[in-house]
């Protein structure tokens, strides 16, 4: 993280004029970034009446430079997958895409499913993956969502309830060279993806030589400077919520046990900010499940909420007032999808991931100090142990 992936790109990208690239982000003022910051005309997808997948076609058709988003570059159809390969594209994708998901339409449920099985217009075969009938329904519904993924073999039932969304990994493919900008990919869903579906990558470092950011062989940054502006508070607060190791998980929040530890959880945050730390409003940062949001939000913060999975944005750089009041695992579905594929996934590494990332919107992005509230037992213990880890490897390396 900060090591220069954005710029590294944009100087990529002008150094390399024949080439055609698609940079993808999760952020629209990320998209704006590489518009602006490159020598190239770039071409941003708009809705002229037929939505913007329509206009991402017409564009990659034409071999255009583009800027776009994750949410886009998901629903990618056949016209894409022809044009990018008659294009010759350069992909850079900025930070790991959802390639494995719960699917959530709220129109469709179980039951819906399984009313197309026993009608004949479903089938799930032996790997899990929804297959549309098309002579038993090949024509407008309220399922067409349905229809669309299945042919795109990117729906998939887990333990004959559960649906997932996949992302196509033949997209990956198409283009002529792929570049994905993150942190501790190791950790990521995407890198167990790869690993199930016999992608291979090279992992790469950058690093500044001779003014010009460049890709060395891949080492493991000195995280240890940062060791040292971290406080991270370990008062009260932390023992008067009744919780074990999987206190403020999604499934923990749930419970209707855990609603008074809820509403002490929130009395802490305020108490925090207000006593603790006595935070302006502009100088905080804080974070919960989204669903959660409202139970927990306060006078004072409020308005200061970042969602716990965002990434690659500047825009809270000045905060340094922080609470992180979730305990992140992988969603059961998305565990046992891999799990039964033979592909293990470390869920602490996994958490401990989405948590620097989360940090490292505030301010210490900038090299200076942060003070954080992390009431779940579990995330405060790897962040600990991490800070503890990187101080270890560099007194080894020194010595």
């Amino acid at each position: 993280m900060g090591s220069g992936k954005t710029s590294w790109s944009i100087q990529h990208i002008n150094d390399n004029p024949y080439e055609n690239f698609l940079y993808i982000t999760p952020f629209l003022d990320e998209v704006e970034r590489i518009i602006n910051g490159t020598n190239r005309k770039f071409s941003q997808p708009v809705n002229k009446g037929n939505g913007k997948l329509a206009s991402i076609n017409d564009l990659l058709a034409c071999q255009s430079d583009i800027a776009s988003t994750h949410e886009l570059f998901r629903h990618f159809d056949a016209e894409s997958r022809e044009n990018l390969i008659n294009g010759h594209y350069t992909l850079i994708l900025d930070e790991v895409l959802n390639v494995i998901e719960p699917y959530n339409d709220i129109d469709i449920h179980n039951d819906d499913l399984k009313l197309l099985e026993d009608g004949g217009c479903v089938t799930v075969d032996k790997d899990g993956f929804v297959i549309w009938n098309k002579e038993k329904l090949d024509y407008d519904t309220r399922y067409n969502e349905i229809k669309f993924l299945a042919d795109n073999r990117s729906l998939i039932c887990i333990n004959q309830k559960l649906l997932l969304w996949r992302y196509p990994p033949e997209i990956f493919t198409l283009f002529d060279k792929v570049y994905i900008l993150t942190y501790l990919f190791e950790a990521s869903i995407l890198k167990a993806y790869f690993d199930l579906y016999g992608i291979k990558y090279d992992k790469k470092s950058i690093q500044i030589q001779k003014n010009k950011y460049c890709l060395t062989d891949f080492f493991i940054p000195d995280t240890s400077v940062y060791a040292d502006k971290i406080n991270i508070y370990t008062g009260k607060m932390n023992e008067n919520i009744n919780q074990k190791m999987n206190g403020l998980s999604a499934t923990w929040f749930k419970a209707r046990m855990n609603q008074e530890n809820i509403r002490q959880i929130k009395r802490n945050i305020y108490n925090y900010f207000s006593r603790v730390v006595n935070a302006r409003s502009e100088t905080i940062m804080w974070t919960t499940f989204k669903d959660y949001r409202t139970k927990l939000k306060g006078k004072g913060y409020s308005n200061q909420f970042v969602s716990c999975n965002c990434r690659s944005t500047n825009k809270y750089a000045d905060t340094y007032n922080l609470a992180y009041c979730v305990n992140v695992y992988l969603h059961p579905g998305i565990a046992q999808f891999f799990k039964q594929r033979g592909v293990d996934i470390n869920e602490d590494l996994y958490g401990l991931s989405e948590m620097i990332q989360w940090v490292w919107r505030s301010r210490i992005r900038k090299g200076e100090k942060i003070n954080i509230y992390i009431p779940s037992i579990r995330m405060r213990n790897l962040l600990n142990s991490w800070i503890k880890m990187t101080l270890e490897y560099q007194n080894k390396i020194a010595s």
